[in-house]
């Protein structure tokens, strides 16, 4: 079990630079066509693992629905949501907003799954909204109402959204597939979607003008970001269930701003921090 948690703790880590390396490209390139690059890496590398592993099979229809599904909201939706909110807001900003995603599954849950929260997790909810809204505001909680969200928080969210549907419909998935088919069909699938969305829209640029910082980038978000990182998440979530799984998505807002701060200067103000804190001190106490 130690080794599970410590491939969930890296996973985390590798999710935050995600964050960091997403921003820099974000200036370099369309939202989709970073999407779209970053899962042919991906779908290249879990091809490659599934070949070595004797594991490649066609799937039957019933995986290819779940993998569908995977692919629609952990790849397609989640993609274009975070990179084109990557385009408008700082990295570490944009990290402590993902922060959310446990309280939103354990909202989900409730609602879909009917599992009862209970007076303790309803005051965890109620402490990381309230810092979400100080994130949003900038502290200014009035500017909400006068003003609404900004765009870049609003697709973010969008991002939220979608990696909750991700996680519980991977609960189901899991039962079909192995972490490793479930991750290279959601990732072919996603794939395909980016790539169709991206031309028809005249944003699927080539990648022969990035420079080689530019090129290890979309590598890492391939290869370590996508390929290895799912699986391992795909692995959390069959072994100790989605609940304890996306709790350690608390630590990937702590690698994000602290990468934020050490490689692109980044200078996270106080209602930034406050917000961030009462996100993360929400959800210790929902998922406690």
């Amino acid at each position: 079990m130690s080794r599970l948690y410590f491939k969930l703790i890296l996973t985390m880590a590798i999710w935050g630079g995600t964050f960091i390396v997403g921003r820099v490209l974000a200036q370099a390139m369309p939202p989709l066509s970073i999407a779209f690059w970053r899962f042919v890496v991906a779908s290249v590398c879990l091809l490659g693992l599934l070949v070595h592993s004797s594991a490649l099979a066609l799937p039957t229809r019933q995986q290819l629905g779940w993998a569908a599904a995977l692919g629609a909201t952990g790849v397609f939706s989640y993609n274009v949501f975070f990179f084109s909110g990557l385009s408008l807001i700082p990295a570490s900003r944009a990290a402590l907003l993902v922060a959310l995603n446990p309280i939103m599954v354990a909202l989900f849950s409730a609602v879909l799954l009917r599992q009862s929260l209970g007076a303790r997790r309803w005051v965890g909810v109620l402490v990381s909204l309230f810092g979400a809204i100080t994130l949003i505001s900038h502290g200014d909680y009035l500017a909400v109402l006068r003003q609404g969200i900004g765009h870049g928080e609003l697709l973010i969210l969008g991002c939220c959204v979608s990696w909750v549907a991700y996680t519980l419909i991977g609960r189901q998935a899991m039962k079909v597939l192995s972490s490793l088919q479930a991750t290279f069909w959601a990732a072919l699938i996603g794939c395909i979607g980016l790539g169709i969305t991206a031309a028809w829209r005249g944003e699927l640029v080539s990648p022969v003008g990035l420079s080689l910082a530019q090129y290890a980038g979309v590598v890492f978000l391939g290869a370590l970001g996508t390929a290895a990182a799912f699986i391992w998440y795909s692995d959390g979530i069959k072994a100790v269930g989605a609940a304890r799984t996306v709790v350690f998505t608390n630590l990937v807002p702590v690698f994000a701003v602290l990468s934020g701060i050490v490689l692109l200067g980044e200078k996270p103000t106080l209602p930034t921090l406050l917000g961030g804190a009462l996100v993360v001190a929400g959800v210790w106490v929902t998922n406690r």
